[in-house]
C-alpha cells in the first residue's frame, strides 16, 4: 500500500509577512494540498508567539474547510490542558456537522509558559490530568463513559452521527501510552527536533496498544520537516537559507556570523529537516517512515513563506503521486 502523505502548517509569520497575509498563506497552502491529493491538512495551537498566527485551531480550521471541498482538515493539535474537553468536543462536533465528516481532532498535552498558562485560564488543570481529559473527550464525543462517571448524564450538542476522529500527539512514551491504552492513533512529533533513530515512544505505543471501539490496530503518523526544490543543490540552498533565517530571528542575543552558520548547519545535520530535489526527498521520507515505524507521514513544509511551502508540496506530488484515501484511520 502506498505511503499516505499529509500536511501540518504552522502558520509562520515570516520576516516580511503580516499576520493577515500569514493566514491567507495557510489557506493557499491548504488549497495546494487539496489540489495535489494530500490526505489531511492540520494546523497547530501556539499562544503569545509573535512569529506564528496559529493561536486558534478551530477557527482557522473552519476558514480552511470553507475554502476546500474534499481535504480532511484537523488540529495538530489542540493543547487539551488549555481547554475544557466539553468545549473542544462541541467545537469539533460543529465543524464536523458543517463540513461533511472531514474533520480530525488531534490533541496534545504541552503546557505553555507559566505566565501564558495564567492568562489562558485562572485555574489550569495540570498536564498530569491529560489522560483524564482524553477520557472526557472520548466520553462526550462517543458516549463511552466509565460506569458512574460524573459527566455521564451530559448530552453533547450537536450530536453528530460520525464524531471527529481523535489523534493523540506526543514526542514521549507518556503520550504514546495514553494513545495505546485507549486504542487511538498516535502522532509522533519528529519535526520538533528529534533524531532519526526509531523512537522508544513508537515501539511503546505498538506494544501497549489495546484494541477498542475507535481502532482495532495501532496507527502511527510521524511529522517531518521537509523542503524541496527543483534539484538537490537548490533544495540544500533553500534549506540552509531558511535555517539561517530561523536562527537569526529566534536568537535572544546577538550572534556572530560563524555562530549563526554553525547553529543552522547543526539543525540540518541532526536530521530535523529532510531537503533536496523531489526524488531525493521522497527517498528520505520513505526511509524515515521505515526507520520510525510510520503508517503515514505528515509533512511540515519548512519555509517562512506560503509560496515556498506550496512549492514543496507541489514538487513532491508532481514527482510521485500522493496517496490519499478518505482519511479515516483503518480499523480492520
Amino acid at each position: 500500500m502506498p505511503l499516505p502523505l499529509s500536511v501540518l502548517d504552522l502558520a509562520v509569520i515570516g520576516p516580511d509577512t503580516s499576520p493577515e497575509q500569514a493566514i491567507r498563506d495557510v489557506v493557499d497552502v491548504a488549497r495546494t494540498a487539496e489540489d495535489h491529493g494530500y490526505q489531511r491538512f492540520w494546523v497547530a495551537e501556539h499562544h503569545a508567539m509573535p512569529r506564528t498566527a496559529g493561536s486558534s485551531p478551530a477557527v482557522l480550521m473552519a476558514h480552511i474547510a470553507a475554502r476546500t471541498s474534499t481535504l480532511r482538515v484537523g488540529s495538530g493539535g489542540v493543547m487539551l490542558p488549555n481547554h475544557s474537553p466539553l468545549v473542544i468536543a462541541e467545537q469539533f462536533a460543529v465543524l464536523q456537522a458543517l463540513y461533511g465528516n472531514r474533520v480530525d481532532l488531534g490533541v496534545g498535552r504541552s503546557s505553555a509558559k507559566t505566565l501564558v498558562d495564567e492568562a489562558l485560564h485562572r485555574h489550569p488543570r495540570a498536564t498530569s490530568e491529560f489522560p483524564e481529559m482524553i477520557d472526557e473527550l472520548i466520553g462526550f464525543l462517543h458516549r463511552h463513559w466509565p460506569d458512574g462517571h460524573r459527566f455521564q448524564s451530559l448530552e453533547l450538542s450537536p450530536r453528530v452521527e460520525t464524531p471527529p476522529e481523535i489523534f493523540v500527539l506526543g514526542a514521549s512514551e507518556n503520550g504514546a501510552r495514553v494513545a495505546a491504552q485507549r486504542g487511538l492513533p498516535f502522532v509522533y512529533g519528529h519535526h520538533l527536533g528529534r533524531n532519526i533513530t526509531r523512537p522508544a515512544a513508537v515501539d511503546r505505543y505498538r506494544a501497549a496498544f489495546t484494541p477498542g471501539p475507535r481502532g482495532s490496530r495501532p496507527y502511527v503518523i510521524v511529522s517531518i520537516n521537509v523542503v524541496s526544490a527543483e534539484t538537490d543543490a537548490d533544495g540544500e540552498q533553500e534549506a540552509m537559507g531558511i535555517a539561517l533565517a530561523e536562527v537569526e530571528r529566534t536568537a535572544t542575543v546577538p550572534l556572530v556570523e560563524s555562530r549563526v552558520h554553525h547553529l543552522a548547519h547543526r539543525a540540518l545535520d541532526e536530521g530535523q529537516v529532510v531537503y533536496g530535489g523531489p526524488a531525493t526527498v521522497h527517498t528520505q521520507i520513505h526511509e524515515l517512515a521505515t526507520t520510525l515505524g510510520a503508517d503515514e507521514i505528515m509533512l511540515v513544509p519548512y519555509d517562512l513563506t506560503g509560496a515556498g511551502r506550496s512549492r514543496t508540496l507541489r514538487l513532491l506530488a508532481q514527482t510521485q503521486p500522493v496517496s490519499a484515501t478518505n482519511g479515516r484511520v483503518p480499523v480492520g
